[in-house]
């Protein structure tokens, strides 16, 4: 009885570490876990960054893996209170007329405001002036950006409002400086490009930076815009982030966020993939996109299906969540080993020894 036991657990220790093997292989199952967006809800609001997590947790919860959650949903009523209340909303308002900047929609349109009034670009010259006097460090990029902002300003008065996409574009550029999403080939260029403007008195050569900036704005958003600028390298990236924009809208820089820009990198051959089914790949983060890449739409479907369906299998699930440990901690040396070990065991040395 005992050698019949022993038998059986060599081979299903064989069978087992041979079925991990395939599916590590074939489907990746391991690699599929589906996002809980909970923790780093929690982690954006004990921050305070109330839009964020509202952009975030909305996002998963179209998903019907999380639609449900009580928890999920009691943070959501939680970021909604907060962003409706009075006094938040007044003091976002403020923080946009005083400072340049603001994470809300009322306070960036309250900063907008104040530039195309003249009132920002002097605002942030004579705050940049006074670190200069003082001997500390002056923002280079929020001069330039001021600089050109007056000459937009100029320009637009003169041309009766032909510039003002030039004097939006500025104030999404100042918003973007002042949250830290200005990435270096653009401070660099704008630096280098306002030095120019101020002899020149022309912004004829930057025009093709904000006539993109506004078309990425028109599609994502303000917000959206400041957070896809941020991910560029270059001005062609940037050009690429509004094609991806036109056809992904306000889901853009959350998708790119989740591919880990493979969104961008991979744009070409995600074109021909379904938006569903890009957003289905997303909720497995980076490791869905990699899946839907290597394999193809129709056979990141089925696996998702399998997925489903496996999650079923034995005390609700649980058989197939051990399934998935197993394959995601047991290397496929391990698992190769296993298979020889349990194969050599299972053979009967004595009956072959005889012969020799």
């Amino acid at each position: 009885m005992l050698k019949l036991f022993y038998k059986l657990l060599l081979i299903f220790i064989f069978i087992l570490s041979a079925t991990l093997l395939y599916q590590k292989n074939t489907y990746a199952y391991h690699t599929l876990v589906r996002i809980d967006p909970i923790p780093h809800t929690k982690t954006l609001i004990a921050q305070e960054n109330y839009v964020d997590a509202a952009e975030y947790l909305d996002y998963f919860m179209a998903f019907d893996y999380m639609k449900d959650n009580s928890e999920a949903k009691a943070l959501q009523k939680t970021i909604a209170q907060k962003r409706n209340s009075l006094s938040y909303l007044s003091e976002k308002v403020a923080e946009g007329f005083r400072t340049g900047t603001s994470d809300e929609v009322l306070g960036q349109a309250s900063a907008i405001g104040s530039d195309f009034l003249l009132i920002g670009d002097l605002r942030d010259l004579a705050i940049e002036g006074s670190h200069y006097y003082h001997h500390e460090e002056v923002d280079e990029v929020l001069v330039a950006l001021s600089t050109v902002g007056l000459v937009a300003s100029a320009s637009t008065f003169f041309t009766l409002g032909s510039s003002t996409v030039a004097k939006s574009g500025v104030s999404v550029l100042k918003l973007a400086q002042k949250s830290k999403r200005i990435p270096t080939w653009l401070s660099k260029y704008l630096v280098r490009e306002a030095k120019q403007i101020r002899k020149s008195k022309n912004i004829a050569n930057i025009k093709p930076l904000f006539a993109t900036l506004d078309t990425l704005r028109k599609e994502v958003g303000l917000k959206g815009s400041l957070n896809l600028l941020s991910k560029t390298q270059n001005f062609k990236e940037l050009k690429g982030m509004t094609k991806l924009a036109k056809r992904y809208g306000s889901k853009t820089a959350t998708l790119l966020t989740l591919s880990n820009k493979k969104l961008l990198t991979h744009a070409k051959q995600l074109s021909e993939v379904d938006v569903k089914t890009i957003t289905l790949a997303s909720t497995y983060g980076s490791s869905g996109f990699v899946h839907l890449i290597k394999g193809g739409e129709k056979n990141f479907i089925k696996t998702t299906k399998r997925l489903k369906a496996y999650a079923k299998v034995g005390v609700k699930g649980e058989i197939w969540k051990v399934f998935l440990w197993l394959m995601k901690h047991l290397s496929d040396t391990m698992l190769i080993l296993m298979m020889g070990i349990s194969s050599l065991l299972l053979i009967p040395w004595r009956k072959w020894l005889k012969f020799i």
